[in-house]
Order: C-alpha cells, then structure tokens, then sequence
C-alpha cells in the first residue's frame, strides 16, 4: 500500500473535511475559519488523514483540527499520520516558515508530532477562543 500526501483547495477539500469532522462528533461550525490549504494523506486512493494549514505574515505556519477518515480500516491508515506531518513540514520549509505551531490533546497525534521533532510547548495550558 502505497501513501501519498496531496495538497488540496478549501474547496476541493472542506465538504470531506466536515463530513469527517461530523462523524468524529467534532464541532463543525470551524468552515468559515478553515484556511485556503489543506493537506491529505492517502492509502492509495483511500483519503486518510486531512490537515488544515493556515499561512500567516509571520515565519510562524499554523496546522490544527487534523482529524482522520473514520471509515478507513485502521491497517491502511497505518504510517499514515506521520506521513501528513513529514509532508507538511517539507512545504513549511519549502515556504520559508522558521516554525510550525500546532495544539491538540489526542495522544496519537502528539505521538506523531514528536516523532517528527515537534517538543511540547506549555503543559499546563488551554486553548482560547472568541467568537466575533
């Protein structure tokens, strides 16, 4: 089984991207904040893993809310996350980004975050957010 990373449009992408999110039980009301770029891992032609990636005016890039494809067997999405994470890394260099800031609680994606020499921030902290 081979695994790709693609790149795709917010509206290539965001209808899947929602879909999962549902069926995860995650909050769906993020499409508006969703970014331009989101990255998907494939196990051949089988959508796995999907990344949001949001470009700033700063050297600092911005991935969150990965979630996977909950209907994907657990075998093909094997590698598949740390694969996402690799590729994004290289088009984060390739964009001239000195950083990637990321925050999650899941224990798999943090597995694989470190994996890809990412470290852990602040232990202790919380995520902050305002509706406008």
């Amino acid at each position: 089984m081979e695994l790709v990373v693609r790149k795709h449009s917010k509206e290539e992408f965001l209808p899947t991207y929602i879909k999962w999110m549902e069926e995860h039980k995650f909050p769906t009301n993020c499409a508006s904040i969703m970014p331009e770029n989101f990255f998907v891992c494939y196990a051949d032609e089988t959508p796995i893993y999907a990344c949001p990636f949001w470009h700033t005016d700063s050297k600092i890039a911005i991935i969150a809310f990965i979630v996977s494809n909950k209907k994907a067997n657990y075998r093909i999405k094997k590698g598949g996350l740390d694969s996402l994470i690799e590729r994004v890394i290289k088009y984060a260099k390739a964009k001239n980004y000195l950083s990637i800031f990321s925050s999650t609680t899941t224990e798999q994606i943090i597995k694989s975050f470190e994996n890809n020499g990412f470290v852990k921030g602040d232990q202790d902290s919380s995520q902050m957010f305002k509706s406008l």
